[in-house]
């Protein structure tokens, strides 16, 4: 599986990297070339379990057949086929820990770095989105919902533009900011996975605010809401309630970043007050976050 990845990506021979080659804030991927690279990975994932089903379907039926023909048969007689390793679909957290992390282990970089030079450029947008969620998923993954909006668009996304190997970096946080502030636009990714409960997704909406970024919201949750899905119209997720209710992947970040924003407002209560002031509503899509409408 590794291999199909590697065939989007430049040789390893040929890559050579150094945080300080290009600018954090600089390392845009064209969109195009990132959702035909999860896609190629995404069908092959697809291939592996048509292959597992075939395979389970003949099993099976030799199964029910032995059954009744043979009164000393055993199911472990039947050769039963293995359930891939990969889920289907793949969260944006698996698609990092089983492709990117492995793909750039070797040369501890971002994935940026084995991107065709063709395919590289300077970011218009920020892209903000949780890893919870699923990369692809039809037309309601992550990625399908910035495909709509920014297709042929070059856009900073930290699992392609951040080092994975240096997420340990105590800079991450003012990182961020710092690549919002010169990206200037930024997109938040609404899907039926908690987003305004998230630590990383409320630090990033608050520096997207406090460096007058401007925001556009990729909304699914509208859909949602309309009933366009009415078999998901429960399905919305968790709305904002207070820094002490966040949640991440890692524990350090969850308390690195409450811990940010308790020092930059003050105090829990004036930081949820802030929060609650500039979060955008579930049906507009504001230009700035805090803008009324």
């Amino acid at each position: 599986m590794i291999q199909i990845a590697e065939k989007c990506l430049m040789p390893l021979e040929s890559c050579s990297w150094g945080e300080d080659d290009v600018p954090l804030a600089e390392r845009g991927v064209r969109f195009s070339w990132l959702y035909d690279f999860v896609f190629s990975i995404y069908s092959a994932i697809d291939g592996l379990w048509g292959e597992f089903y075939s395979d389970y379907e003949i099993a099976k039926n030799n199964d029910r057949f032995a059954s009744d023909r043979n009164p000393n048969y055993s199911p472990e007689d039947i050769k039963w086929p293995d359930r891939p390793v990969y889920s289907q679909p793949l969260t944006t957290a698996q698609l990092v820990s089983l492709f990117i992390a492995p793909l750039t282990s070797h040369i501890k970089a971002p994935l940026y770095a084995r991107i065709p030079p063709e395919h590289r450029g300077r970011p218009s947008k920020f892209i903000s989105h949780t890893w919870s969620s699923y990369a692809a998923q039809g037309a309601h993954g992550t990625l399908d919902m910035v495909k709509n909006h920014d297709h042929d668009s070059f856009v900073w996304i930290d699992i392609v533009c951040y080092n994975q190997h240096r997420v340990q970096n105590e800079n991450i946080y003012g990182d961020m900011k710092e690549i919002i502030s010169r990206i200037g636009q930024i997109a938040f990714v609404l899907t039926p996975d908690p987003f305004f409960t998230r630590s990383w997704c409320l630090w990033e909406i608050v520096c997207a605010h406090q460096t007058k970024a401007e925001v556009s919201v990729y909304n699914q949750i509208t859909r949602i809401q309309k009933k366009y899905w009415s078999s998901e119209k429960d399905a919305i997720p968790k709305k904002f309630k207070s820094i002490t209710n966040l949640s991440a992947i890692k524990q350090h970040d969850k308390d690195k970043i409450f811990e940010l924003l308790v020092s930059t407002f003050g105090s829990v209560h004036q930081a949820d007050e802030y929060i609650n002031s500039i979060l955008p509503s579930y049906e507009d899509n504001p230009r700035r976050l805090g803008d009324s409408r």
